[in-house]
């Protein structure tokens, strides 16, 4: 009898002491909760953002959702991450939180390699892999070569045309400068226009092979001292050229 009162004795104990601790753990929990978030111990009172040239940062920061005063506990840095990967120019982002009060924020921007203008109208920067970065603008610059045409929707044609930019980029001959316009047609492909007015048809496919035999052309007409306005090279096996002959004024019994 004496040994079921003390087991039962013992584990009146047991309860008490485990009531106890939770209890103990729930004043703790309580206690942490109202420091963070009343006595600002962890709390962002600072978000230092960099990295950025073309994105301002109210727009990081509203991308972010963070603020001031918020408790730095309660956020994690994969979201604020993913929620500024949203804007167009971000190409790869870093969130990291130094406790207790400070967020670091740190961007890396998309390049603009030419310029893209669409079905409505409106011209659009945008990357070596074709991915529309914004509206341009005089402050980030003009001076690109611009995609134009109803092909300008079709993702194997603008791969082509940026294949282009880029063959031409390191091209001694017929450089990225000197590139005014890439038209694209679904039907005929790909059309160069550059600033000194010369139209290059390339059509589509074998792009490589065919910008070659463009750059002898164009050397081989230096050459000899004249100047090709047109050059039509969609055909594999052979180009189209008009040249642009100097004119060479006669001789007359007046002039001696």
């Amino acid at each position: 009898m004496n040994g079921q009162n003390n087991e039962e004795g013992r584990f009146s104990y047991l309860k008490y002491i485990k009531i106890l601790s939770v209890f103990l753990v729930l004043i703790a929990l309580v206690a942490s909760a109202y420091i963070t978030l009343h006595l600002g111990i962890f709390t962002v009172q600072e978000i230092n953002i960099s990295g950025n040239t073309k994105i301002n940062e109210k727009e990081i920061l509203k991308r972010s959702g963070l603020r001031q005063g918020e408790s730095s506990i309660f956020f994690f840095e994969d979201s604020v991450e993913e929620n500024i990967l949203k804007n167009s120019w971000v190409k790869g982002v870093s969130v990291t939180k130094e406790f207790p009060k400070k967020v670091n924020i740190q961007i890396n921007e998309e390049e603009s390699y030419c310029l893209l203008f669409d079905e409505n109208g409106k011209i659009f920067y945008i990357n070596k892999e074709g991915k529309r970065l914004g509206p341009a603008n005089f402050d980030e610059g003009l001076d690109f070569p611009v995609l134009i045409g109803e092909g300008i929707n079709d993702p194997d044609l603008v791969k082509e045309a940026i294949q282009l930019l880029e063959l031409s980029s390191v091209s001694k001959v017929l450089n990225w400068s000197n590139i005014s316009e890439v038209h694209l047609d679904s039907i005929y492909g790909i059309d160069v226009f550059t600033v000194d007015k010369k139209r290059i048809e390339f059509d589509t496919k074998n792009i490589v092979n065919k910008w070659r035999k463009v750059e002898k052309i164009i050397t081989h007409a230096e050459i000899m001292g004249i100047e090709e306005k047109y050059i039509n090279i969609t055909s594999d096996n052979m180009g189209v050229v008009n040249f642009d002959l100097p004119v060479v004024k006669a001789d007359t019994e007046e002039d001696g």
